[in-house]
């Protein structure tokens, strides 16, 4: 063999090599970013299990079983891509902080009927109370034969009492399940109308439409 020939041999061999040690370093550098993106991706589903765990004790809710199926973890074991699995779990990660922050929010809404305006709300549940006492008020006139020592007390009182009970369920139906927050996570206290006027509105009505069938229909 040459001298030419054996140098040349000599730089092929230090060539490859380097070419090796690169690939060790690179094959090295690609193993630590998996294995970073890994326990990011396990802190990540603790803090969303804890977050859900939260979100469900405040809602007075069951909360759900995270535990994985095991063909889910057999699946999930002979997967080929570590790359493309790591990109689904943090894809998943981000539509589960997705789905929890809309529940968080629709829980932040009033209880009933949260898409509509708070009048309406207390339109529903104080005339809803309006027509429960004006049944209760025609079975008594049916009872008592359109007299008694009572009526008196059924024109005026019981649409006093209706109104009471709906100004205690209005506050229930236009207040959140989730207090409101600010900027800093803490809770706001909500502001919960309940439209007293509308309640003495519909009894005062109740009392008059009551009133022409008890005393001159």
């Amino acid at each position: 063999m040459s001298l030419s020939a054996y140098d040349d041999l000599v730089h092929e061999l230090a060539r490859l090599d380097a070419d090796s040690a690169a690939s060790t370093a690179q094959a090295a550098r690609r193993l630590e970013r998996r294995r970073s993106a890994l326990a990011d991706v396990r802190s990540d589903l603790d803090e969303q299990t804890a977050r859900i765990a939260e979100l469900c004790s405040a809602l007075r809710t069951t909360t759900p079983d995270l535990v994985p199926d095991p063909a889910v973890e057999e699946a999930e074991a002979a997967v080929q891509d570590p790359d493309a699995a790591l990109a689904h779990a943090q894809t998943a990660l981000r539509e589960a902080e997705a789905a929890r922050t809309a529940t968080v929010r629709a829980a932040q809404r009033p209880t009933l009927l949260p898409g509509v305006h708070h009048v309406l709300r207390e339109l529903l549940v104080y005339g809803s109370c309006m027509i429960a006492c004006l049944i209760g008020q025609f079975a008594y006139l049916a009872a008592s034969g359109g007299g008694g020592e009572a009526l008196w007390s059924v024109v005026f009182l019981s649409p006093v009492l209706a109104a009471l009970v709906g100004y205690l369920l209005v506050g229930a139906a236009n207040r959140p399940r989730l207090p409101l927050t600010d900027r800093h996570g803490k809770p706001v206290k909500p502001v919960v109308p309940r439209n007293p006027r509308l309640g003495v509105t519909l009894a005062v009505c109740t009392m008059a439409l009551f009133a022409y069938f008890a005393f001159f229909a």
